[in-house]
């Protein structure tokens, strides 16, 4: 075995034996902050001979990028942002899923993987994953497709609705949304916006639509243990009369029969909650062309009671079925709370996903740096605050997902358009045309390049994906000028105990 090797599996492995030791034993844990020092110190001494060590650039760059998850892991001992319970038992999965992945390394650096193995093992994995998400994909656009609907329900009929829109410093687009709700056909519609401690002209621009029958509702600075943005929503739902409440974010627009159809669909559905993934209105712009991922993964993973599709910026729910579930209270700090509503009503089949539609006429348009700044909210939580999972989710996006796009570049070079380069070609083509049945429902004018440059938004996906993890390990994550780590952490406390 090569030296260097040697001495970095020797230090690395020492200092996560000696993690999972701390976490174990309850009189070595009370020491963590020495333990987790000497931790770190085996870690950053071993760094230096990952360059030595005969391996690919490849090999070593994914050396390099485990030992800095492994010094985040210890790291994050010293500061003390979360609960004892929640570190200890994070610290020992961590480690226990760093032994695996040092163990398929082992075997990677031996030999037992050939570079055509290896190359072989990745288009094989890749083609299965593509088939699988293309066949969801299918699965979920049929399964939730918005059917063209034929009820016309009388006016003694309809159900009262309240549309409840929070606003924070939003003056750039509050004036288009409140329009377009105000146009609403809607005959028994309320109209609720909330203004959550704007620093600019919000309020005043709420009160000037008080003649169009819109009802101002001034927020507080967010109790402790609540987000922002959930204090918001439960305080609409304390002043909504509605039977149903719409909750719809400021750069969501509704055409005028848009609340009329999704409320006759709700009804003719049988269920409790819809939501509803608006279309873009805009045309080619930064927002586009590399909108985050975050629906695709929704509507491409199979779907289960614990991980449903759902969506932020519009949703309908019954106002009795929201309060017997206990309000936004038993979910003040989620950050996704529909995500809650809808995982507990999908299992009685009271829940729908879907996509909007010319008909239906629910569009969006958001800017690129406000996509990112939502990303880095959710993205870190998504994945349980495990170091470990960052890692190999990077990983895997990195080798599943985008290796095929790297191969169909590196191999001509290597072997020429021989039959290994068509098979490539063909799995990137799988990843295409999932992406392209999406992307051409929710974004209609721009699906084209959207598709082409899916990529790219893997990439910015996966960068994004390592700025949340530090930036809620280290620092501060803001949501419309909130810091919104604390809340989250206690989250994430919570759902531990």
């Amino acid at each position: 075995m090569d030296l260097s090797l040697l001495i970095w599996l020797t230090a690395t492995c020492s200092a996560l034996i000696l993690l999972y030791v701390l976490s174990a034993i309850t009189p070595l844990w009370l020491h963590r902050r020495l333990l987790s020092e000497v931790a770190m110190a085996l870690l950053v001494s071993a760094l230096p001979f990952i360059i030595s060590i005969d391996i690919s650039v490849l090999g070593r760059s994914i050396l390099v990028l485990l030992q800095l998850c492994l010094l985040l892991l210890a790291g994050r001992l010293l500061f003390g942002r979360l609960k004892d319970e929640f570190l200890r038992t994070s610290t020992k999965k961590n480690a226990m899923v760093a032994f695996v992945l040092l163990l398929l390394m082992l075997g990677w650096f031996s030999g037992v993987f050939s570079q055509m193995i290896a190359v072989a093992t990745v288009l094989a994995v890749s083609l299965v994953v593509a088939v699988i998400l293309l066949n969801q994909v299918i699965w979920t656009l049929k399964h939730y497709k918005l059917r063209t609907l034929q009820v016309h329900l009388r006016l003694k009929e309809l159900p009262t609705v309240t549309l409840a829109i929070p606003a924070r410093n939003e003056t750039h687009a509050l004036t288009e949304c409140l329009k377009a709700a105000v146009a609403s056909d809607y005959p028994k519609l309320e109209i609720l916006v909330l203004d959550d401690c704007s620093q600019d002209e919000t309020s005043a621009l709420i009160r000037s639509f008080a003649h169009d029958g819109v009802r101002f509702i001034q927020g507080n600075q967010p109790t402790k243990g609540w987000l922002g943005k959930n204090q918001a929503l439960q305080m609409l739902a304390e002043q909504a009369s509605g039977e149903y409440v719409l909750f719809a974010g400021v750069d969501t627009n509704f055409s005028p029969q848009s609340i009329t159809q999704l409320v006759t669909y709700a009804l003719s559905s049988n269920v409790t909650m819809v939501s509803v993934l608006p279309q873009r209105r805009e045309n080619v712009h930064p927002g586009t062309l590399l909108p985050g991922l975050r629906y695709f993964w929704q509507i491409a993973l199979p779907i289960t009671k614990r991980r449903v599709a759902v969506a932020t910026q519009c949703w309908l729910i019954k106002t009795d079925a929201m309060q017997q579930l206990g309000g936004f209270a038993a979910i003040k700090n989620k950050i996704v709370p529909e995500g809650w509503f809808a995982r507990r009503l999908f299992g009685g089949n009271m829940y729908r996903f879907i996509i909007s539609n010319t008909g239906l006429g629910i569009t969006t348009a958001k800017r690129w740096s406000s996509q990112n700044e939502s990303a880095l909210r959710f993205l870190y939580p998504t994945f349980k605050r495990q170091p470990l999972y960052i890692f190999i989710g990077s990983l895997l996006l990195t080798c599943i997902v985008l290796g095929p796009f790297l191969l169909v570049a590196w191999l001509p070079g290597i072997s020429g358009l021989s039959v290994w380069w068509w098979g490539t070609l063909g799995v990137c083509c799988l990843y295409m045309l999932s992406y392209a049945l999406v992307t051409v429902r929710t974004h209609p004018h721009t699906w084209l390049f959207t598709t082409l440059l899916f990529p790219l938004s893997v990439m910015q996906e996966m960068v994004l994906l390592v700025m949340s993890m530090l930036l809620y390990e280290f620092g501060e994550v803001n949501w419309k000028g909130r810091n919104v780590c604390y809340p989250v952490i206690n989250s994430v406390k919570n759902n531990h105990s």
